[in-house]
């Protein structure tokens, strides 16, 4: 009984204080003002008083129901309860200026970019590094060679779209192998190509090759791009040796500069266009117009795998279709296999040479000829599709005959 009259009593003792407190409340807050106190602004601050009372009065309620129900409000429910609506008012506000920042701000509209680092071979002021100049023949240096293809191919990239460019290096300046991958890595780069000339011990190898990572996605990526700038490269007129990995002896990619951007997370690949010491290649490059060339060739290519279109930006690229390999993608470390010939006299001088050749884990790439048993060699030919090639030779029957067949790791196996 005595509860049930504490709950009447007490609202009964609310309204009391209530009005009480709305005559001190419009005197305090009115208290200092200038002007007269119109009966709109007393109805108005009347009004506001009894919403704060009248919120008081809810909450003494629902205390005095607890009590009566042996209950007690919970601290999150109170701190709901208490929480005064103005509170609320900022965050409201900030979440609409999100949302407007969010359709307003142009930067959610902008269409993907591939950040693509170029890595101009070598370069440095040194007169004898090898490392600093790269090959040297034809009285230049490769480092020079390099720089001129990588701003031919930045040029020609900036006119696609969705596309991104950067140079390791834009002079003649040193840099390591990690630093030009940790300069990548700087910029987010996507994908970085490094660009080189080739030479041979013999001088005599020639034609466009491309080394990428053994691993995973790394050799996907790299494998990719660089299969179609070879497509680039064999139209404007270079023989293709092929996309190949190379493992240093403890199992990890033998190229410091794609092992480097490999432990960034970065793909990489190595562009060798053709050989300095060798007279068809050079002449696909001995002029600075040639080297333009070079470089607008692989940038062509490149923008074909990802399909870039020149001139426009699309709003989302094409999906990839990349095959990434389970397990490493090994070299060929073996020369080719089943190596002989034969030959038909023809008449006149003249002999049929039949020549077979097999390679299980590459292609079957050239051949020579020796005719005083291997004193001297031929130039290296191409070889034919297949596995046995026919031709015909001047002979006069007494040659001390050899051939060797090369696979394209420039791996050979002689003839008997």
């Amino acid at each position: 009984m005595a509860k049930r009259l504490l709950f009447l009593f007490i609202p009964l003792l609310i309204l009391t204080i209530a009005g009480a407190a709305v005559t001190i409340w419009i005197k305090f807050h009115t208290e200092g003002r200038s002007g007269k106190i119109t009966g709109p602004v007393i109805l108005a601050q009347i009004e506001e008083a009894l919403e704060e009372c009248i919120q008081a009065k809810d909450l003494a309620l629902a205390e005095a129901q607890g009590i009566l129900d042996g209950e007690k409000i919970q601290p999150q429910e109170a701190e709901e309860i208490e929480m005064p609506k103005e509170s609320q008012e900022p965050e409201t506000e900030q979440t609409s200026d999100r949302e407007m920042e969010e359709v307003e701000d142009p930067d959610t509209n902008i269409a993907p970019k591939l950040r693509i680092v170029l890595d101009p071979g070598h370069g440095g002021p040194g007169t004898d590094d090898e490392q600093e100049l790269g090959a040297i023949y034809r009285d230049t240096y490769e480092k020079y060679l390099t720089l001129e293809i990588a701003k031919a191919m930045e040029e020609e990239l900036s006119k696609y779209g969705n596309v991104e460019v950067f140079l390791t290096r834009d002079s003649d300046r040193s840099l390591t192998l990690k630093e030009r991958a940790s300069y990548a890595k700087s910029v987010n780069g996507d994908l970085l190509v490094s660009l080189h000339l080739n030479a041979s011990a013999e001088h005599n190898f020639y034609g466009s090759e491309v080394f990428v990572s053994a691993f995973d996605r790394f050799y996907a990526r790299g494998a990719g791009v660089g299969g179609s700038i070879l497509n680039q490269l064999t139209d404007y007129g270079f023989v293709s040796k092929g996309v190949k990995t190379r493992l240093g002896s403890k199992g990890a990619d033998y190229y410091g500069i794609i092992r480097e951007c490999k432990s960034l997370e970065i793909p990489a690949l190595i562009v060798e266009h053709g050989y300095m010491d060798e007279d068809s290649d050079w002449s696909l490059m001995c002029t600075t117009e040639a080297l333009r060339s070079l470089g607008q060739r692989d940038a062509a290519g490149l923008a074909a795998y990802f399909g870039l279109e020149k001139g426009n930006t699309l709003s989302e690229l094409p999906e990839l279709d990349e095959f990434i390999p389970s397990t490493t993608v090994l070299p060929d470390t073996t020369p080719p296999e089943e190596v002989w010939y034969k030959k038909e006299f023809q008449g006149n001088a003249q002999w049929l040479i039949t020549l077979h050749g097999t390679d299980q884990e590459s292609q079957v790439m050239y051949y020579d000829y020796s005719l005083n048993g291997g004193q001297t060699y031929s130039e290296l030919k191409l070889w034919d599709e297949g596995e046995t090639i026919q031709f015909t030779m001047m002979l006069t029957g007494e040659e001390d005959l050899i051939f060797r067949v090369y696979n394209n790791y420039e791996l050979r196996t002689e003839t008997d």
